[in-house]
């Protein structure tokens, strides 16, 4: 999506790319964070150090041409040391501070220490001429939470990395898919479990798990694991598509998330997803029009999700082909690139 981006403003304005920027964190550093978090300590947020900040913002500063009419900072944290001489647009899926809540725990870190960034990143966004989120569910929680200033503040959303297909493959299968590259966070047990459940009734129904496997995973009836399939290896590229086109649904019981690309490259090939009102994932997913979104991600509440998807044909194949038409509609290349643009044409 960076790379996009940075396709979409050269075409209007002459760019000049800086970077990649990413000077190592001090090694004991890490270390020692990490051995005070391990003995029930808190640890530093080492990576976002003063000493770390400013080695970026030096070399931002020795990079950047001096006549330059604006620059641009794709994400915000590695940034926030840095004093720009132009007006700035940043742009980034959350906060400091959402990324914190969602991805780690708080209490293994230092209060002060994170209260030292989060205040930095405020002051930073505040000084930007827009701040751009990929969801309005993060770019509202940054308004709330930094005291932005709302008008200065947009939308530009996602587009995914799946190609487009001209037609819908679905057959027919009973097939459901999960893509996560960390089996807990994304809800992998629960998925399981309420897979089981679903079997009692629908005894030829089959789950396939893409990404991670947990070492102690049980070997189950309908279940397969294809382990990981990179999209940039032409033949597991293929492979992650077909499993997507043909797929009954995508499940995802996350709690770990912000906006799910996979959500959208489903909508590509027509395929609805079951999820959860969590994060930024009622703006892709439309409860009963592209897929279900459960109030709790229980089994039970999956379960049922799963098996309304397999018995009730007419309206589930007019919720594929809504979700084929809105993921081609709001989340393409194209739209993502003018609502991209109109933001620096402003």
């Amino acid at each position: 999506m960076n790379a996009a981006a940075f396709c979409a403003i050269s075409e209007f304005e002459a760019t000049l790319y800086v970077g990649p920027i990413n000077p190592p964190a001090l090694t004991w550093q890490k270390a020692w964070s990490k051995l005070r978090r391990i003995s029930g300590a808190q640890g530093s947020f080492f990576f976002f150090s003063e000493r770390r900040l400013k080695k970026i913002a030096c070399e931002v500063h020795f990079r950047c041409r001096a006549d330059a009419r604006m620059d641009f900072f794709h994400g915000f944290t590695p940034w926030i040391a840095t004093r720009s001489e132009r007006p700035y647009i940043a742009w980034s899926d959350c906060t400091f501070r959402d990324y914190v809540d969602i991805f780690h725990r708080r209490e293994q870190f230092q209060p002060d220490d994170l209260e030292r960034i989060e205040q930095a990143e405020a002051a930073w966004l505040r000084n930007a001429s827009r701040v751009l989120f990929t969801s309005q569910w993060a770019a509202e929680r940054a308004v709330r939470d930094y005291s932005l200033n709302a008008s200065l503040v947009s939308c530009v959303g996602i587009f995914g990395e799946l190609e487009m297909p001209a037609r819908d493959v679905f057959t027919g299968s009973k097939e459901f898919v999960f893509v996560s590259t960390n089996f807990e966070a994304k809800g992998g047990p629960v998925v399981l479990a309420a897979f089981r459940e679903v079997r009692e009734r629908h005894p030829d129904a089959v789950l396939t798990v893409i990404g991670d496997r947990p070492s102690d995973a049980p070997m189950e009836r309908g279940v397969t694991f294809t382990g990981f399939l990179r999209k940039e290896v032409p033949g597991e590229y293929e492979r992650f598509q077909e499993f997507l086109g043909g797929a009954r649904a995508v499940v995802s019981a996350t709690s770990s998330d912000i906006c799910p690309l996979l959500f959208v490259e489903a909508g590509y090939v027509g395929c609805p997803v079951i999820s959860t009102y969590k994060f930024a994932i009622p703006e892709i997913i439309h409860d009963r029009e592209n897929g279900l979104l459960l109030d709790d991600s229980s089994p039970g509440a999956m379960a049922d999700a799963m098996n309304w998807m397999l018995e009730n044909t007419n309206e589930y194949r007019q919720m594929r082909e809504a979700a084929w038409k809105k993921a081609r509609t709001q989340h393409s290349r194209k739209r993502f690139e003018e609502r991209f643009c109109s933001q620096f044409k402003e």
